[in-house]
This record gives C-alpha cells, sequence and structure tokens, in this order.
C-alpha cells in the first residue's frame, strides 16, 4: 500500500478515535475507530513505517486526552502527546511482526491483547512513578455505553480489550468474511455487560447509607491564584464556601466536602484558621482540600473538620508530572471512618489510577471521595473528562463515588459508574445525595487487571513464538 493512502487511513483512525474521546459523542464510534488502521497495517511490512501509523493514530487520542494541559503549559502538550503516542507506535511495530511471522489471521487475534498489554504496561506506576499514563485508555470512551460495566470484572483495561477486540473482528468479518470472531467477541461482551459481576452490588445494611453534599464555589483560576497571596481575596473565597456550607447544612448531610486545596494558605498540623472556622462552623464533619506543611515537607491534603478541630486524613499519592514537584507524595492510608462508614480518600490524579480505589476498598472503604480542582484547564474537555475516569473507579469497585470538583463538574456516581446528580462547569451551587455503603468485593478488587497481566504474558508468549518460527525459516530446521 502506498504510504499516502496508508496514512491517510491512520489519520482517520486518529479522527475517530480523537471524537470519540470527547464529552457528548456517543462512545459506540470507537467500536470501529481503529478498522482504518488495521486495514492499513493489515498490508505493511515494513516497521518504520508501522510505526509512524501506529502513533499517528495513538496521537488522536492524545489531543484530546492532554488538552488541559494547553492553557497553563503549553510547551509540555506536544511533549505529552507525543509520548503517549510510543505505545501505539510499539502496538503497530508488534501488530506486523506478528503478521510476517503467524499471518494476517493471527495479527488480528493477537491485536487487542497487544492494546491490553500497551494500556497496562504503561500505567504502572512502580515502573513509571509520575510519568505512568491512564489517561489515553481505550476503555474511558466507553463511558456513556453499557460496555463500561465490564470495568467490574478487570478495571478499565478489560473494557479497552474488548473494545479493540470488537475492531479486530469487523476487519476479519469485512476482509475475509469470517464472522465468527465478531459473533464470539459479541456474545463475549454481552456476557460480561449482562452478567452482575460478583461483589458489584452487596449492600452493607449494618451502615445502610450516608448523606454527603458536594459544595461547589467555582471560584475562578485567577480568585483562587489571589487568594494564596491576598487575604481579603482568601477571605472572600471562604465567604463563598462558607455561604454554600450555611446553606447545605440546614438539610442536615452527615458530611460536607469541598474540593482540592480551596483553603488559601498551607495548614501547619493543629492550626485551624479562623476564616476557615468560621467558613465551616456549622457543618457537622466536613472534608476539605488544603496544602498541608509539615518538617519542611508540602503535600497536598485531605483535612477532616469536626467539633472545631482539622486533622489531615489523607495526601496525593500521584502527583502531577512536573507541575506538583514541589510536593512530596503521600502514602497508603486506612479508610476514614465517618458515622460507622468507612470512606476511601483520594485527590485529582489520584482518580485515574484504579489500583489506588482498589487498594482503598481493600482497606474497608464503602464509599470513595475524589476532591479535584480543575479550573487551570478552563472550558477545555479535561474536567468532564476527569469525571469519566473516575466514574470507572467507582464501576471497578462496586462502589458509589462523590467527586468534588472546585471548578467543576461535580457529581455523585453510583456502582455501575451512572451519574445520579451532577453539578456543572462554573454552577456554584451544592449538591445533596443519600449515597449507600456497599461491601461486596467485584472480580477487579479481588484479582485486580488480570485482563492486562495476561494480555502482557499472552503477547510475550506470541513474540517467542513468532521468534521460532523466524529462526527456524532461517535455518530450514522443520
Amino acid at each position: 500500500m502506498m504510504l499516502g493512502r496508508a496514512l491517510a487511513l491512520a489519520l482517520l483512525s486518529a479522527a475517530l478515535l480523537s471524537v470519540a474521546a470527547r464529552p457528548f459523542v456517543p462512545g459506540w464510534l470507537a467500536l470501529g475507530a481503529l478498522v482504518p488502521l488495521l486495514y492499513a497495517l493489515g498490508a505493511e511490512r515494513r516497521l518504520p513505517r508501522a510505526a509512524l501509523l501506529g502513533a499517528v493514530t495513538a496521537f488522536g487520542g492524545g489531543l484530546v486526552a492532554f488538552e488541559g494541559v494547553l492553557p497553563v503549559e503549553p510547551w509540555a502538550y506536544p511533549v505529552l502527546v507525543l509520548l503517549a503516542s510510543v505505545p501505539g507506535a510499539v502496538t503497530a511495530v508488534l501488530f506486523v511482526v506478528v503478521s510476517r511471522r503467524l499471518g494476517g489471521g493471527a495479527a488480528l487475534a493477537v491485536y487487542p491483547l497487544l492494546v491490553g498489554a500497551a494500556e497496562f504496561v504503561v500505567g504502572q506506576r512502580w515502573l513509571f512513578g509520575q510519568l505512568a499514563n491512564t489517561m489515553t485508555v481505550l476503555g474511558a470512551t466507553q463511558f456513556d455505553t453499557p460496555l463500561r460495566l465490564a470495568a467490574a470484572w478487570s478495571g478499565i483495561t478489560g473494557v479497552g480489550l474488548l473494545v479493540a477486540a470488537v475492531n479486530a473482528a469487523l476487519v476479519a468479518a469485512l476482509r475475509w468474511r469470517r464472522f465468527e470472531p465478531l459473533a464470539a467477541i459479541v456474545l463475549l461482551t454481552a456476557l460480561a455487560v449482562l452478567v452482575p459481576a460478583p461483589g458489584s452490588a452487596v449492600q452493607d445494611r449494618e451502615r445502610p447509607e450516608l448523606r454527603v453534599a458536594v459544595v461547589q464555589g467555582a471560584v475562578t483560576s485567577l480568585d483562587t491564584l489571589m487568594a494564596r497571596f491576598d487575604p481579603i481575596a482568601a477571605q472572600r473565597m471562604l465567604a463563598t464556601y462558607g455561604a454554600l456550607t450555611n446553606a447545605t447544612a440546614a438539610r442536615n448531610p452527615d458530611l460536607i466536602v469541598w474540593g482540592e486545596t480551596v483553603v488559601p494558605r498551607p495548614l501547619r498540623p493543629g492550626e485551624v484558621p479562623e476564616d476557615v472556622a468560621t467558613a465551616l462552623s456549622s457543618a457537622p464533619r466536613a472534608l476539605v482540600g488544603a496544602v498541608s506543611y509539615v518538617e519542611g515537607r508540602s503535600y497536598n491534603s485531605i483535612f477532616h473538620w469536626q467539633d472545631g478541630e482539622l486533622h489531615e486524613v489523607y495526601r496525593k499519592r500521584a502527583l502531577v508530572p512536573l507541575n506538583e514537584r514541589h510536593y512530596t507524595a503521600g502514602q497508603r492510608l486506612p479508610p476514614l471512618d465517618v458515622r460507622g462508614v468507612p470512606i476511601g480518600l483520594g485527590v485529582c490524579l489520584d482518580s485515574v489510577f484504579g489500583s489506588l480505589s482498589r487498594e482503598a476498598v481493600r482497606a474497608g472503604a464503602r464509599v470513595l471521595i475524589t476532591l479535584t480542582e480543575d479550573s487551570f484547564a478552563g472550558r477545555t474537555v479535561t474536567p468532564e473528562m476527569h469525571l469519566r475516569l473516575s466514574a470507572f473507579r467507582a464501576v471497578e469497585t462496586g462502589r458509589w463515588l462523590a467527586f468534588a470538583n472546585q471548578s467543576g463538574p461535580s457529581a455523585v456516581i453510583d456502582h455501575r459508574g451512572r451519574v445520579i446528580e451532577r453539578l456543572a462547569l462554573g454552577q456554584r451551587a451544592a449538591l445533596l445525595v443519600d449515597v449507600p455503603a456497599y461491601e461486596g468485593l467485584t472480580p477487579y478488587v479481588r484479582f485486580g487487571d488480570w485482563a492486562g497481566l495476561l494480555a502482557t504474558v499472552a503477547v510475550a508468549a506470541a513474540l517467542v513464538l513468532a521468534a521460532v518460527r523466524s529462526r527456524a525459516a532461517a535455518t530450514g530446521s522443520p
């Protein structure tokens, strides 16, 4: 195939992926987005060209995933997008390697495993630290489709693997009129969606629910910045949250939640600033985002307010590369008990890594709460994408999740990933929802990302087989 035509097909896949990843566009589009790329790769024999085609396609997803970086660090945007394209290039190269050694049918069969393995490997924090990436996972496109329910079985990687499998089966049906793989994938997908994952809907009878209020002050990014340096601006910001908290407290919540780093100044152990205490005075209990300063180190933290005292209960673990280099990452902590309901906590990027939510639930969490602040991203797709990725944490763990975004959107999401109630971007208001406490353990919580791990092992085995075949062919051995 001519390079120009192959690039056109890769660009078409990139465009389809980019559109499918955007909010308010049906995620079903992703089920055929990779078909043009696979057609191009099926006719490709040269590995450098395959890498180019794979990178171009992955480029489409990266453009959307890191869009929020543009307003604050324009120089970092192309770097992040290019880095996110590397797994796509590697996947395409391995596809062609398998195709050359084992045939086109084998390459199509292996392709979903290549996608799953790539997403699994690059998302490992123990391997890549703060550079681990789960923002561009293919499964995130399925937030608005029933396919998201498959995340309870094996995490969001399993959802992406199913999406890639549908694309590969479509190519087999269109190219060779082989409909058996498509029928098998459709059946497997239907089972993953229609059969409830064990442990995904077991309500705790002793602690049935928690009345949670999420306060969204929607203070502008400029006012938030000014509050860090100007006491008057800080008082204005806290007064906004205080007024919303007072109005919400009259509706008898068990817990009021503010967003990430709402408190304008860093807090030291035992410190309770007067203006903060005034803003929280009517709250029975509250979770408040603030920077803590302890023994010369700064943490992006969550504080628990009760009886006029603030106690640090969580420190952000997944720090934003470069932008949060001045913070120290926190360590694993037990869930916070609120009226007998253990709560798993997270700040901002913590909600992008399913392993952290899984740890919290394995430690006993019955409800998940995430605090964030996405005003830096302006009106890009990033705030909505952040909410969508957090919804997968709810499905994976079988827990309801409260998502408190200082600038919006904020929401309460049920254990099936459905938004029960939400506040729009820039809306200054509060929402109040009775959040059920669940205690079952989904397969994902029990076994982790087993689909990604098995995909990685299977890909390694396929590459070994391809290498053995290649060596045998070179030596003339049977």
